[in-house]
């Protein structure tokens, strides 16, 4: 894998198995709690807007459940990156939060990562 920095965000890039390309951003309990989420809107959607590559949220931090805002704007992502012909990945997901993707039947929408 190939890494490249941007110290902005907590948003890389990454090469997996030379093939795949995505933006990769870390996702913290603050960016998807209420009062973090209208920023966090703003900055990902600014990503999805300037990228040409797939983008991978990584959950690998979060230890919250999410609430239906949240839901509701990964939706948007997803619509968004769809609307690109690209992909929105989840990777990092909780077995707390795989399970509210599969009750509500995210993961046959999304595209989670293990």
């Amino acid at each position: 894998m190939k890494f490249v920095l941007k110290k902005s965000f907590n948003i890389y890039n990454t090469s997996q198995k030379g093939t795949t390309l995505a933006v990769v951003i870390k996702i913290k309990n603050e960016d998807i709690s209420f009062d973090g989420l209208s920023g966090f809107r703003e900055r990902i959607m600014s990503t999805i807007q300037n990228s040409k590559e797939d983008v991978q949220l990584d959950f690998t931090e979060i230890t919250m459940s999410l609430d239906s805002a949240t839901i509701g704007e990964l939706m948007k992502y997803h619509a968004a990156l769809e609307s690109q012909n690209l992909q929105l990945q989840i990777s990092g997901v909780n077995k707390l939060i795989r399970t509210v993707f599969r009750l509500n039947k995210l993961d046959t929408i999304l595209h989670l990562i293990d």
